[in-house]
């Protein structure tokens, strides 16, 4: 998605009485739309598609988060063996 343009930031008072020009216009150029309240930057209004392609980005960034904090905790020796693990939880 391209950078937000100034014609791309409205109140959201115009965007309730325009809702369907609005949407027509984002699905059209595929770009957000800033809707700001008292002048400050409240909501994006976007695409869905280009919302679940920024969600499957989060969701892969996150797996990768999980395996680099997997791997810290190897490094600093903060791991113990599954079968130790599973012979804990056994003994609740």
């Amino acid at each position: 998605m391209a950078e937000i343009a100034i014609n791309d930031i409205i109140p959201i008072s115009d965007f309730v009485r325009n809702a369907s020009e609005h949407a027509a216009r984002i699905r059209e150029t595929n770009r957000a739309e800033i809707l700001t309240q008292h002048g400050r930057p409240s909501l994006a209004v976007l695409p869905a598609e280009e919302y679940e392609r920024l969600m499957q980005g989060k969701d892969y960034l996150d797996s990768v988060e999980a395996v680099r904090l997997g791997l810290q905790a190897v490094e600093e020796g903060r791991v113990r063996p599954a079968d130790e693990v599973i012979a804990e939880w056994e003994s609740l």
